[in-house]
């Protein structure tokens, strides 16, 4: 009886650590959170990752063609949802159909975080789509953090600068936070994915936690399907959330 390699991959990955992850690590464990960003235009591409058999976490852009199909078809398939929240940039004008701009007032990021949340049904937390501005604006994010207290969702850090102050927002308004380790496909070619995955899980290894952040990218589909049935049994996938979870619990709870 010949074995189909797609069936091989799924008996793999579920015999895989993340099969029984709970809690926060324990000491000499790693915790690999990947996400996938910029899903909402491409349903086919969106479909491929949905169907990898592993917890990845999927970032949908709000208000995009596509944004509630994918949302569905993650939960479907038991990947975590997450709000890719377009925002203010240093370097260019972000043209998504919801976007978070530093001009706007309090009030008016509120609608929008709302807005923008109810065009992505199910969705746990948020991350910044580019935002090299508004991250770095101290009322724009606390304005933002107020709204996912009340919503009671977590944010993700992708640092697109290092002048963020997302984490001391999220702090202020008790939002559960994580940061960005590494960037999966900056150059989006198979060999160049490897090494940086290659890098978040000795950053997992060696911190507890690492999040990685990829792209629908054809290349980036399939070193995740080649790559995650071979993660070393100290290393745990799981879901954005338990680490930006496990992250503020600890900051809260560790001696200065």
């Amino acid at each position: 009886m010949t074995v189909s390699r797609s069936l091989l991959l799924s008996l793999a990955l579920m015999m895989a650590p993340w099969a029984m992850a709970t809690g926060c690590p324990a000491h000499s464990q790693g915790h690999l959170a990947v996400i996938i960003d910029d899903l909402g235009y491409n349903l086919e591409r969106a479909s491929e990752m949905a169907a990898i058999p592993a917890p990845l976490t999927l970032a949908i852009i709000p208000g995009t063609p596509h944004a509630e199909t994918v949302a569905a078809l993650g939960n479907r398939h038991g990947k975590e949802i997450m709000v890719h929240m377009p925002m203010s940039s240093n370097n260019r004008e972000v043209s998504d159909p919801v976007v978070l701009e530093q001009h706007l007032s309090r009030e008016h990021i509120g609608e929008r975080v709302r807005q923008a949340v109810t065009s992505v049904p199910g969705a746990a937390g948020m991350n910044n789509h580019m935002g090299s501005a508004l991250t770095a604006d101290h009322d724009a994010m606390d304005a933002l953090m107020a709204e996912l207290a009340a919503l009671d969702m977590y944010f993700i850090d992708s640092r697109t600068t290092r002048d963020t102050v997302a984490v001391e927002a999220a702090s202020a308004w008790g939002v559960a936070i994580a940061s960005r380790s590494v960037f999966l496909d900056n150059q989006p070619t198979a060999a160049a994915i490897a090494l940086q995955f290659n890098e978040a899980v000795d950053l997992a290894l060696s911190e507890g936690y690492a999040i990685a952040i990829g792209h629908p990218h054809a290349a980036t589909i399939a070193v995740l399907n080649d790559a995650l049935p071979k993660l070393p049994p100290s290393v745990t996938v799981v879901s954005a959330s338990q680490i930006a979870q496990c992250q503020t619990s600890q900051s809260r709870t560790s001696t200065p």
